[in-house]
Parts: C-alpha cells; structure tokens; sequence
C-alpha cells in the first residue's frame, strides 16, 4: 500500500481535490486526495519502481519516482510538498452600468469645495468641515487612501491650475502653490498680485513659444499674444472683441451726469485712457447687460485653438503661432433652447474639448469635433446640480449633494459615453 499526501509549499496545509497518477509497470491507476490531503493506492507484491504525477490548477504539476520491494502488510508513506501558482491578489471589483456615477471620495467630516486631478490620476481635495472658506484643509487622494493632508491658513476658494499643471489654492488674500515631493504635501506661498500678473494670463505653451493674453474682466476686447522664449519677443495672435457689447460700453458716457463726466475727463488727462472707457469699466460693468468676451484658447497635440464666439469661429495655429485655418462655430446659438453654460473643459489625457449645457439643472457635455466644430454627442450628467465639472481621461468629475439631504459634499465620476 502506498499513502501519498499533498501539502502546501508555503503554508504545509493539506490539499484536497489533486489528481494523481499513479504508474507501475504497465498499470495505471488515478485517484483524488481527500480534505486531509491523503489518498491511497493498494498493490500486490512486486519488487519494481513506480512512479506518481500530479495535477491541480492552482498548484504546480511534480513527479516523483521511487523504486524499491514491498510486500504483504508493508506500506510506503509518500509526501508531495506542491508549489503554488503564482497569483495576485485583486479588491473587489464592482462593474456598474455605463452612465452610472462612482462615488471617487466620500466622508462623514469633510465636505468637498474643490479638487483636480493630477496627470498620474490622483487627487488633490480642497475640503472644509462645517462652513466653505474656513478651517480648510488640502487632502492627497490616490483613489483609495489620503496620502497626506494640510492645513490651509487662510479662507480658502477654490484650487486652480497654470499653464505648468501646477495647482494652487486661491485665498482671499493669498495664493500658495500645492507641490508633492516625495511622499509628502507642501505648500508654497505665492504673492497674489504676483500670481494674478504674470501667472494667471499665460494660458498654454509649445516648445517655443508661451501664450498669453491680456484680458480683463472690466473691458469687452482683449488679445492673444505669443512670447518666443528664445529672444523673448513676441507678436499679437488674435484680437478677440464684442463689437456691439463695445458700443453698449462706449455709450455709457452719454448718460452719465456732468459731474461723473468732469471725473472722466480729469482720469483721461492723468492716465491717457479714453474717458468713455473709464465710464464704461466703472458703470457699465456694473450693470446686468455686460458679459465679457468669451474665446478660450487650448493647446491640442501641436497646433493652438482659439473659440473666438464673437465671431464664430475656430481659429486654429501650428506650436510657432502662424494662422492654419479656420473652422465655423455655431453651436452656441439658441442658448434658451440648448441651455449653452459658457464654458469649455479640456481633457488632458485625451486632448478633447467638452462644451457645458445645463438645462432645468440636468448638466450635458458636449464633445467638439474639432474638423467640422459641431458636437458630434452629448452625454448627461447623470445627477442633478452639480458642480465643479472636470473631464479627464474620459471621465467626467463633479461634486454633488443630494437635495435635501444630509449628506456631505462628495465627488463623484462617471465615465462619458462617446
């Protein structure tokens, strides 16, 4: 008789279900171990070799040879210590219908003000406790687990990106960079009219050339320009102008009081800006007909694109700044019908552009084909008012409460369907 036992190379655990082969002579016979990892083969008396294999899916086949005589009432007690498969262990795994919303980051403490995804993936949260603005705190989160945390002094806005990917925390009355060294946060005061002056107006760069523009909130023109870093000139791009929200604003000068005229005129002589546009910059702006102009500019692959919607049109650039070609933009029109929100998200992964259409709070992004300029699909936002849109790598990111509820701040993404 011959008592063969299977163990486990690592943790010497009895193996049931191996299948073994067991070979004499011309015989072969197979059996299946038990619980207790034993199976038991019974012969007759010979005095050859015999020869046993085994086989299991999560183990390595072995063989083992032996020769020796055995007789009536003697029996030979064989162990097989079997090597496992090489594995990898996986979390669980949830696999939810497309459209339907994961929920990235949740917690009964912090609610989400803001966050941005970073190039590997991960996340950089702006989080408060009770009441936005204050005691916040600025969380690293790999999808699984906060990295690092700190302290913001100061009351926090909302987080921001340069033309560089780098983020910052834009407070009331400061500005600090975000930067991960190593395995830790570290935040970096910035002074906030230094940032607001030669940070925030560079928009993109190419190899070698930086983008920038002059726009400001209190005036209906601005332009793009191009800086050569090499030599450090630079040539306008574009001219961006609402022709008639200009004419609104120019008029203004024509209804105000003498006195405001007298003002105007005193501000033209010191500053030698037209009296029109300091009337203009401080009423008109004011008012609930201003808007100011809108035409974002993105680097996609190697060429620059400026949606100019004054003029409805793409104007498209090589990374040297020179003028391609231009492409017809309507898509903007008919805004109470389509619910058009003003607003362009680019995904970095992907180099796709997403238009922003919000109707009775039910949020759509629209993927722009760049070749035609119309929105070749429209993907809805599966929950209600949310905020804080970001795109990237084809997933659409959000923060979201539900009405009524409890519920802290979480942020959500969903993967788009186009």
């Amino acid at each position: 008789m011959v008592a063969i036992t299977c163990l486990d190379r690592n943790t010497f655990e009895p193996i049931a279900n191996v299948i073994l082969n067991f070979s004499v002579r011309d015989s072969i016979k197979t059996r299946v171990t038990n619980h207790q990892g034993l199976s038991i083969f019974y012969t007759g008396d010979y005095t050859e070799e015999f020869y046993l294999s085994t086989e299991h899916p999560m183990y390595e086949p072995l063989s083992y040879r032996r020769s020796g005589m055995l007789t009536s009432g003697d029996t030979i007690h064989v162990k097989l210590i079997l090597k496992p498969i090489k594995k990898q262990s996986m979390n669980q795994v949830v696999i939810k219908a497309p459209g339907i919303p994961d929920t990235v980051f949740k917690s009964t403490e912090f609610n989400v003000a803001d966050f941005e995804v970073t190039e590997n993936g991960e996340y950089l949260l702006l989080v408060y406790p009770k009441r936005s603005g204050y005691k916040n705190a600025i969380l690293w989160f790999d999808g699984s687990r906060i990295k690092d945390s700190l302290s913001v002094n100061g009351i926090g806005i909302n987080l921001i990106k340069d033309y560089r990917d780098n983020v910052h925390i834009i407070c009331q009355e400061e500005v600090f960079n975000v930067a991960i060294q190593g395995d830790s946060l570290r935040l970096y005061n910035i002074p906030k009219g230094y940032f607001v002056d030669y940070v925030l107006p560079i928009v993109d760069t190419t190899t070698s050339k930086l983008f920038f523009s002059n726009f400001n909130d209190y005036y209906p023109a601005f332009d793009y320009f191009s800086l050569d870093r090499i030599d450090s000139s630079y040539r306008k791009l574009i001219h961006v102008e609402d022709s008639f929200m200009m004419e609104l604003y120019r008029s203004e000068y024509k209804w105000v009081d003498v006195r405001t005229r007298l003002w105007a005129k005193q501000k033209e002589i010191e500053t030698g800006i037209d009296a029109q546009i300091w009337v203009g910059a401080t009423y008109f702006t004011q008012s609930i007909y201003y808007k100011a102009p809108f035409a974002p500019l993105f680097k996609i692959h190697d060429s620059i694109y400026v949606l100019n919607f004054q003029t409805d049109l793409i104007s498209v650039y090589d990374a040297f700044g020179d003028m391609i070609r231009t492409i017809p933009l309507l898509f903007h029109y008919n805004k109470a019908k389509t619910g058009w929100k003003r607003i362009i998200l680019k995904d970095n992964a992907t180099q796709s552009l997403y238009a922003v259409f919000e109707k009775d709070g039910i949020f759509y992004l629209g993927k722009i084909d760049l070749r035609t300029g119309l929105i070749q699909a429209k993907h809805r936002i599966y929950h209600k008012y949310v905020e804080k849109i970001r795109v990237y790598n084809g997933n659409a990111y959000y923060i979201y409460r539900p009405f009524e509820s409890i519920q802290k701040r979480f942020l959500y993404k969903e993967k788009l369907l186009d």
